[in-house]
């Protein structure tokens, strides 16, 4: 199966929504270009930080363009799957509140049920974090607990997690969910490029940011590769000025 893997999307970024929206319908022709054909996505995963500041009028907005894309890509609003991000939060210092982002989704998919030929998980990494704290990530075991609960034996799917796995301090709930898990998605570190790993017998793919906070960052889009055999490979899309995009294998 084949994956249209985007991150870091930060609707309200930028003061200019005209600009914005340029930035969307750039975003849809590239995608279009690189999902279609042999290369058509099964799903898309958005792995966080949706919005800027967590506000119900950023959701609103994300919502229309996310929509945009399926449209444009004729992938239903069941195959569309969400993990938030630490911007998701609508209170400044987080705290776990966040009200927007659980009435965005569901908002967003108003009764229909996601659906996948294998099972997709989205956790919260983000509920001790804050937009000052960014990088204090946590599991709550209970979240976890739930995951476990409803895979099927034997059967391993894929995480939408915005923080990347090895950046937490304590690893046991990590590994737990390698009974669950083998392919993990997220975003959070604006790279410029995406990366895959090996992580506690489960590959991981950090993606490249949709908007980077910084302008000099390259900003782009992946593609993921899900054999049967659970081999993984992930060709990563990066704007290339004017011109289009840039492929590279991860």
């Amino acid at each position: 199966m084949k994956i249209l893997h985007i991150t870091d999307v930060h609707v309200g970024w930028e003061s200019d929504q005209e600009k914005e929206k340029q930035a969307w319908e750039r975003l849809y022709r590239e995608t279009k270009a690189a999902a279609s054909g042999s290369q058509r996505a099964d799903i898309i995963a958005v792995t966080g930080d949706l919005v800027m500041h967590g506000t119900e009028e950023e959701y609103r907005r994300v919502e229309n363009y996310l929509q945009g894309l399926g449209e444009i890509l004729d992938i239903e609003k069941g195959q569309m799957f969400f993990c938030c991000g630490n911007h998701d939060s609508d209170s400044p210092e987080a705290g776990s509140s966040f009200l927007e982002y659980e009435a965005f989704v569901k908002r967003f998919y108003g009764g229909t049920t996601p659906r996948c030929q294998i099972p997709v998980f989205s956790i919260n990494s983000c509920k001790k974090t804050s937009l000052k704290d960014f990088n204090n990530c946590w599991l709550d075991p209970g979240d976890v607990d739930e995951i476990l609960e409803k895979a099927a034996p034997g059967e391993r799917g894929i995480l939408l997690m915005h923080h990347q796995p090895e950046i937490f301090d304590d690893q046991s709930q990590i590994i737990r969910l390698n009974r669950a898990v083998k392919l993990i998605l997220g975003g959070h570190l604006h790279s410029g490029y995406t990366r895959q790993i090996e992580w506690k017998g489960m590959t991981a793919v950090n993606g490249m940011a949709i908007t980077p906070h910084l302008p000099f960052i390259p900003r782009g889009f992946q593609i993921i590769d899900l054999a049967d055999d659970e081999t993984v490979s992930t060709t990563m899309y990066v704007y290339k000025g004017d011109q289009g995009v840039l492929e590279q294998k991860a």
